[in-house]
């Protein structure tokens, strides 16, 4: 399968496994299905941690769409904070102490350095429930995101026009002219969809495939990283060592490589969709056992 082995090939590579427009990874059903694991693994393993949260949510719960999404509702509202890290795929890695993110715009926070400020409010009690709410809000979808493979790149695959015959996001024509799905669409959208689950669904069936056993771990930081890695191996193209999954991928170009994206979609074979859920599978249920472990670092 082309997906396992991407995630075998980005083991290898030494990993545990944009800005062209607004993102929501996973959709609201992902980012549900994510807090779905969390909440089942804090609620097996740590009982004391779930019932501070359980107060702090009230008659919620980290797998309601209207928790799990806030963040993507109230994003003009927070301007200055995006839901990524910008890692570029055809440079190295900037060092840890560089935020990676967007250098002539120093007011902005990227999703790495969002999560430390807001597990330092959600770890004062002497805050509101209102403020530690928010807080918890952000961090679960955060973790969410950083999971998502195009959103620790750059690029981010928000150029790269694809058309996948059959595929959820189909093109559309506006006075003549078509506009076709690009591919950051694709990995925010598509492949959740049409998995074709709802959130509790998808979260019950994450939780208990025991197939999926992702190692857990490391920093918000590191997980931009895999993020980065993946989306190198698995969605774009390599010029230089071509590979026989090639025609499941994009070239990189857009953002800030100074690289034009062609104005030709990419026609990815009529499976794609199905193909890359099981590196969206393993990716929601990793990031669904991080939050599990990095809220219960946060409420010990």
């Amino acid at each position: 399968m082309i997906t396992r082995a991407c995630v075998a090939l980005c083991a290898a590579f030494g990993i545990s496994l944009v800005l062209a427009g607004p993102a929501h990874a996973w959709t609201k059903t992902g980012h549900a299905a994510i807090g779905f694991v969390a909440e089942a693994k804090l609620k097996t393993d740590n009982k004391a941690v779930w019932a501070q949260l359980a107060q702090i949510l009230g008659d919620a719960n980290l797998y309601d769409e209207d928790v799990a999404g806030w963040a993507d509702d109230v994003r003009t509202s927070y301007p200055n904070l995006i839901h990524t890290v910008r890692i570029p795929v055809l440079a190295a890695v900037p060092s840890g102490s560089d935020p990676a993110c967007i250098a002539d715009q120093p007011a902005v926070t990227c999703a790495d350095k969002a999560i430390a400020q807001y597990a330092a409010i959600l770890k004062d009690t002497s805050q509101t429930n209102d403020e530690r709410l928010t807080a918890l809000k952000f961090i679960l979808h955060l973790v969410g995101d950083l999971h998502q493979p195009l959103h620790g790149t750059e690029p981010g695959g928000a150029q790269n026009q694809v058309d996948i015959p059959g595929g959820i996001l189909l093109p559309t024509t506006t006075n003549g002219v078509v506009k076709y799905p690009d591919m950051h669409s694709v990995w925010d959208y598509s492949i959740v969809k049409k998995h074709g689950l709802t959130a509790i669904q998808l979260g019950k069936e994450l939780w208990a495939d025991t197939t999926l056993n992702p190692p857990t771990g490391y920093t918000p930081r590191d997980w931009a990283v895999e993020s980065r890695n993946l989306a190198k191996k698995c969605i774009f193209l390599d010029p230089v060592t071509p590979t026989s999954s090639d025609a499941y991928k994009v070239p990189v170009c857009g953002g800030r490589t100074g690289v034009a994206c062609s104005t030709v979609p990419t026609v990815l074979p009529a499976d794609y969709e199905t193909k890359e859920y099981y590196l969206v599978s393993y990716r929601l249920k990793q990031a669904g056992l991080r939050l599990a472990e990095l809220l219960a670092t946060i409420l010990a």
